[in-house]
């Protein structure tokens, strides 16, 4: 027969065992949970976050501009970091960017990622693209730190005037006309800009813009730091000094595009991005 002690014993062993599987429980529980969460953000991030293009707009206003380009669409786009698109998204992307229905297009370097060779397919595909873009003035490029040999190649053959630390005055209706300078961000030289034209910069890596002689400069290369912490707004992948969508450097309005590929597979809070900016003389 069971003394009260060991009957006690048995009972005290009993509610730890029921305890302990209790503690299991919650922990199972809460790791399901944690998983499940990780889960959604990484399939949210690959599949929606990545995949899902923003068009950032803005005015731009100033008594420089001429009464001709009063209205004009620049439409810059960055960054497609082959092979984090497909022929599927680079189709779907030029529909967007063609529904703008730009006057001057722009594009601020890096085709691939640093460590991706374009092939044959890749560059056929680039070419399509590019071709297919739709614009009524003029349409300007500029070499990534991304970009080699064939960046040339798919520029020419896309129509795409190649600006590699120089400039351009392009002239609309009228005589007055502005300016654009494009400088190679492997290899970038000073360009002179002394007269009173309105002046558009464009350029790759934004941390070595430093020509205040420019009205507006259009930079990319962050891709906004491709995942970006609410709140605190901190960008997990960026290490460039200018980080931000927008500056303000001595007279010069600098932008920062998103761009529209990424280096790891992934976006969150920071969805790729094309950029439009009208511009006005009021």
């Amino acid at each position: 027969m069971e003394t009260r002690e060991e009957r006690n014993k048995i009972i005290r062993s009993e509610i730890k065992k029921e305890e302990r599987e209790k503690a299991t429980k919650i922990i199972v529980k809460v790791t399901t949970i944690i998983l499940s969460f990780i889960l959604i953000v990484l399939c949210y991030g690959m599949f929606i976050g990545a995949k899902v293009i923003n068009v950032k707009e803005y005015k731009i206003t100033s008594s420089k501009i001429p009464s001709s380009y009063h209205g004009i669409k620049v439409v810059q786009l960055s960054d497609l970091l082959l092979n984090s698109l497909t022929k599927n998204d680079l189709t779907n992307l030029k529909k967007e960017i063609n529904s703008l229905k730009p006057d001057i297009l722009v594009f601020t370097g890096n085709l691939k990622r640093n460590d991706y060779s374009l092939d044959k397919e890749d560059i056929n595909n680039l070419e399509d693209f590019f071709q297919g873009l739709t614009s009524t003035i003029a349409r300007f490029s500029v070499m990534g730190s991304n970009d080699d040999d064939t960046f040339q190649v798919i520029m020419e053959n896309s129509n795409f005037e190649i600006l590699n630390n120089d400039e351009k005055i392009l002239y609309y209706k009228d005589n007055e006309p502005i300016k654009f300078i494009g400088y190679n961000t492997n290899d970038i030289k000073e360009i002179t800009n002394d007269d009173n034209y309105y002046t558009i910069c464009i350029l790759s890596n934004p941390d070595k813009f430093e020509n205040s002689n420019c009205d507006l400069a259009l930079a990319s290369d962050t891709l906004g730091g491709e995942i970006k912490i609410p709140i605190f707004n901190t960008q997990i992948f960026n290490n460039h000094k200018y980080n931000k969508d927008y500056y303000k450097i001595n007279n010069t309005d600098l932008y920062i595009s998103n761009g529209i590929g990424n280096n790891n597979n992934i976006r969150l809070f920071n969805h790729p991005s094309i950029t439009l900016f009208r511009l006005t003389t009021y």
